[in-house]
């Protein structure tokens, strides 16, 4: 029990370190390239931008050891710095001498959230997914102005998430209609122990007005091979999800299940634009983000001197010609199923309800199995006279060595089938042909689903077969034999 008490005293220890680093803001300033960005998004006092900055890069006068890569999200004149791995926020502030960060949060928690999808929808900065601590988390966070905290935003399941993926999971926000669309779930097989993961191939929408996570249908396969990260950049303007792969544009609009390609001029234009911009033989950084309609394309050359180009998307550049569906709608019925009917009940309910159905479809089938006696015997009459004297006495006899106990052995079957004296082929033939025909006789008149003779392997020589009658049907062909 000491080793568990260690642990815990070790992982607080951590948590001090942790927290202590956290509280001190660093007195870095900030670089030329932080400079840049800050300046080309300030020029803007409109649009809104999420996006992940890499902390090797863009530091922002921050002590990057604390953490790994930086979510800024703007919306209008306001720019949100979140440090990931750490529950830092920070805003920041333009003046006259130029940009300085003013600490937000009092939280002392990191180490959980790398990777997550950081957004602004309306006034509340919300966090969803992530990283650390060996596992992947499915919940969804906001920053209180009232507790200056991460507060866990109600949700009726988890689906796990966290940008940065090789994989063909990628997350899009519509403000518009207050959701958030995701191209697949992720799930750790057996955390801690095994951190390898699975994807569910489901594209999920969470709605943020009623809560819910619904699982929309499986992802149009032709999109997923287009969705590759070796070669992709993505942009989201407004309801639409841009993504390149290669010199290629294609769009994607979750709304309306529908994605395709952008019209071949634009795609000309763009790509000029990047072959323009990074066409070089030196060593760059590049960055590419969009706001409103215009797309930026970010080049830091080797000294991280900052240059840019830039065009515009507009509606009239969206090829509708080639669209195709986006994911495979689900059966409405199974759709109403997960969404409503899932959330309604507890899993001890659940529990309850499948037994519940699980004992009455036991016993309605049991019910529909049984024969009234009067049909019964008719049945049993009936295929009792449509046996041969042979398949008859077999039958009699076999009946006779049930009630006391014992299984007839072929030698017996041989004799009363007259073949004692043949070769065993040709006596294993007969017993079969025999057997067989009396089991079609039984089922034809009695339509019952188990064969009246069976067999079973000899006690003492497994080698051997002895034969026998079903057990249930010994009381009606008594009383026909009685007759």
């Amino acid at each position: 029990m000491w080793y568990k008490q260690f642990l815990v005293f070790l992982l607080f220890i951590i948590s001090s370190l942790f927290a202590n680093a956290a509280s001190k803001l660093g007195n870095k300033p900030f670089q030329k390239q932080d400079i840049a960005l800050l300046d080309l998004l300030y020029k803007d006092s409109v649009n809104s931008l999420n996006i992940q900055l890499n902390s090797s890069i863009y530091q922002f006068g921050l002590d990057n050891r604390e953490f790994r890569n930086i979510a800024l999200v703007k919306q209008k004149q306001e720019i949100w710095l979140q440090p990931l791995g750490s529950g830092k926020l920070f805003k920041v502030n333009k003046s006259n001498s130029g940009y300085t960060l003013q600490r937000l949060d009092s939280t002392i928690h990191s180490g959980v959230n790398f990777n997550s999808i950081s957004f602004k929808l309306h006034d509340t900065l919300f966090q969803y997914g992530g990283s650390g601590f060996w596992g992947i988390r499915g919940i969804i966070t906001f920053f209180s102005k009232s507790t200056h905290e991460w507060e866990l935003y109600p949700s009726h399941q988890s689906v796990n998430g966290y940008e940065g993926l090789s994989n063909y999971v990628f997350y899009h926000l519509d403000t518009n209609a207050n959701k958030l669309y995701s191209t697949g779930v992720v799930n750790l097989k057996d955390p801690p122990f095994d951190l390898d993961f699975t994807l569910v191939d489901s594209v999920c929408a969470f709605d943020f007005e009623t809560k819910n996570w619904t699982k929309l249908g499986p992802i149009n396969p032709e999109l997923k091979k287009m969705i590759d990260r070796d070669n992709f950049y993505t942009l989201h303007l407004g309801k639409l999800f841009l993504f390149r792969r290669f010199f290629d544009w294609h769009w994607v609009d979750f709304e309306n299940n529908l994605f395709g390609n952008l019209k071949i001029e634009k795609n000309s234009e763009a790509k000029q634009k990047w072959l323009n911009l990074y066409n070089t033989k030196s060593t760059y950084q590049d960055l590419q983000f969009n706001l409103g309609n215009t797309c930026y394309l970010i080049k830091l050359d080797p000294d991280l001197n900052t240059s840019y180009s830039s065009f515009i998307i507009s509606k009239e550049d969206i090829d509708l010609t080639e669209a195709d569906y986006i994911y495979k709608k689900n059966n409405f019925i199974l759709a109403f199923y997960y969404t409503t009917v899932v959330p309604f009940f507890t899993p001890n309910e659940y529990i309850l309800i499948i037994a519940s159905f699980f004992i009455f479809f036991v016993l309605y089938r049991q019910r529909k199995k049984r024969v009234p006696k009067e049909v019964s015997a008719i049945l049993n009459y009936n295929f009792v006279n449509s046996l041969t004297i042979i398949e008859k006495e077999l039958v009699q006899v076999l009946y006779q060595q049930q009630l006391i106990g014992e299984e007839i052995s072929p030698k017996l079957i041989n004799k009363i089938l007259g073949v004692q004296q043949k070769d065993t082929l040709t006596q294993n033939k007969s017993r079969s042909d025999h057997f067989l025909k009396i089991n079609q006789k039984f089922k034809l008149a009695t339509q019952q689903d188990l064969p009246l003779i069976v067999k079973s392997r000899d006690s003492i020589d497994k080698r051997q077969y002895n034969y026998g009658l079903e057990t249930r049907y010994l009381e009606e062909l008594g009383n026909h034999f009685k007759s």
